[in-house]
């Protein structure tokens, strides 16, 4: 997966030590020359042996941190809960650097769903081992009156959250929860959450 030249060195390390064990076994074979210290010789075949199966597993070992170490970051997909009574036009997740994403838009949540759709993606490094603070920024919709006079315009919001491990073994959504007194939390999960809050069946926006 990654160019790691100091493994690449210890791999011609085990070559060589194989190698080494070839030419050896094909000089005790030779008729010509008495054999002499054939036990010595076994003994040094079996230390060779020994030595290069020791190499193989300390390399393995090795191998396993590092792909484990530089694991390529996993694609989360965005799922917006909106438990307040106005309709977010659309959200977008930002990280400490700048990098930001779009969450689309929320309509409000029902008893069994939160009113947004998946989008991608927040990336999640499988490594990391602290807390991350991510910007939320949303835009709730303007609110008309019966005769179609807007009342109150789009109202941007923003929020800081917090996202810390441990994170599930094989994430695969990254939730963004949207509360009535105006605060946000955030949560990496495996399977999408039903709603925290279970709001009635069919409510409408506020007016």
């Amino acid at each position: 997966m990654f160019d790691t030249p100091g493994l690449v060195a210890a791999g011609v390390v085990i070559g060589h030590l194989g190698g080494h064990n070839f030419a050896t076994k094909r000089r005790s074979s030779r008729a010509s020359r008495p054999r002499i210290a054939n036990s010595g010789n076994k003994r040094l075949n079996s230390g060779f042996s020994m030595r290069a199966s020791i190499f193989i597993s300390l390399i393995a070992l090795s191998l396993a941190a590092v792909a484990c170490s530089r694991a390529k970051p996993v694609g989360l997909a965005i799922e917006g809960y909106n438990y307040t009574n106005r309709i977010i036009v659309s959200f977008t997740v930002t990280d400490e650097n700048g990098n930001g994403v779009g969450g689309g838009n929320i309509a409000l949540s029902t008893p069994t769903a939160g009113g947004g759709k998946s989008t991608c993606c927040v990336m999640l490094e499988s490594t990391v081992s602290r807390p991350v603070r991510l910007r939320i920024n949303w835009t709730f919709d303007r609110i008309d009156d019966p005769t179609g006079r807007t009342i109150v315009p789009e109202t941007s919001k923003e929020a800081w959250i917090t996202i810390a491990p441990p994170f599930p073994k094989d994430p695969k959504n990254f939730e963004v929860h949207f509360y009535p007194d105006g605060h946000v939390e955030a949560e990496v999960t495996h399977w999408s959450s039903p709603p925290r809050i279970s709001l009635p069946e069919g409510r409408r926006p506020a007016i």
